[in-house]
């Protein structure tokens, strides 16, 4: 899936992980991500979704997302191993990015999904 915010010239090949395993194992002992890639850690209802770094051997940025597709927290250049980071806001989603990806957007913005490439 292809997420992205025209208006903020962003754009990312997203991989969705919805299924817990896949939620608790997020980008821990993955190698970095690339360019316009990143995961999305997708939640069946909106809730406060903390996240840890703990086994993530670079640096990333996270975005919580609401269940509108709009962005309602996003931490920049998160630290390898860092063991509890939490916005203390509802989502029911959160893309992590490459670090400084998401340089160009803002709370507010909106991800617009697409299935195509």
């Amino acid at each position: 899936m292809i997420l992205n915010n025209k208006k903020r010239n962003f754009k990312t090949n997203t991989k969705i992980h919805s299924t817990l395993l896949q939620q608790i194992k997020g980008l821990m002992f993955s190698k970095p991500l690339k360019n316009n890639q990143s995961i999305l850690l997708k939640f069946n209802k909106e809730k406060n979704l903390p996240i840890h770094m703990l086994f993530v051997f670079f640096p990333i940025d996270a975005v919580w997302i609401n269940k509108q597709n709009k962005i309602v927290k996003i931490i920049r250049n998160i630290k390898p191993f860092n063991p509890n980071i939490n916005p203390k806001t509802k989502a029911i989603s959160i893309l992590e990015t490459k670090k400084h990806a998401t340089i160009n957007l803002k709370v507010g913005d909106k991800l617009t999904p697409n299935t195509y490439k």
